[in-house]
């Protein structure tokens, strides 16, 4: 059974990844964000999307409740990874909302966490699923990882085009400011309290 899950979700993260990075750096197709909600586009990226992370976490949960192992230094650095970058992705739903979280143009939001990241809930799945990879400890879960992480850094490139379009001088001034995945001085930075 994890073999059959693994090749799934193999199949499914390789597959998006390509049609992703197509999307980013060349013309011959735009599939995220998704034109529509009858397009091919959003039939073709929901279930690789949805499919390749849901079993990828679903391998790794499975494989780190089954194995025989003992769980070590491993668990006690990838569980809190993981927890913590699936906690901080579920809060970035609420800063940028559930629409604009499936790629509606529902306004744009520079406050909460985008005030550090023009893309939290990626910057954070990315902790999430290398977390994940570290408390496992498996070659198949480490693969699948990495195939995970590569579709969130993927993301934010094709979305920057349709952002500009969207929101135009507003978003190139917060793309200015802010950086695309995360910036620790960023985050160190004490936001300068308003003169009186």
């Amino acid at each position: 059974m994890t073999w059959a899950i693994f090749a799934v979700a193999f199949a499914a993260l390789t597959v998006l990844n390509i049609l992703l990075a197509l999307t980013a750096f060349t013309d011959l197709l735009k599939l995220w964000p998704t034109p529509g909600k009858h397009s091919w586009q959003n039939y073709t990226f929901w279930p690789l999307f949805r499919g390749g992370l849901g079993l990828t976490l679903l391998l790794g949960v499975w494989e780190f409740f089954v194995s025989t192992s003992p769980h070590g230094l491993e668990a006690a650095i990838g569980v809190p990874l993981g927890l913590l970058g699936l906690g901080f992705t579920v809060y970035g739903y609420f800063d940028l909302g559930i629409d604009n979280t499936y790629g509606k143009d529902d306004g744009l939001v520079t406050s909460g966490l985008y005030r550090y990241s023009r893309n939290p809930q990626y910057v954070t799945s990315i902790v999430g699923f290398l977390g994940l990879a570290v408390a496992v400890a498996s070659v198949n879960v480490a693969v699948l990882s990495a195939l995970a992480i590569g579709v969130y850094m993927l993301l934010p490139f094709t979305e920057e085009p349709w952002l500009a379009r969207a929101y135009g001088d507003r978003y190139e001034a917060y793309r200015r400011q802010t950086p695309r995945f995360l910036s620790l001085s960023k985050v160190l930075d004490k936001p300068v309290a308003a003169e009186r």
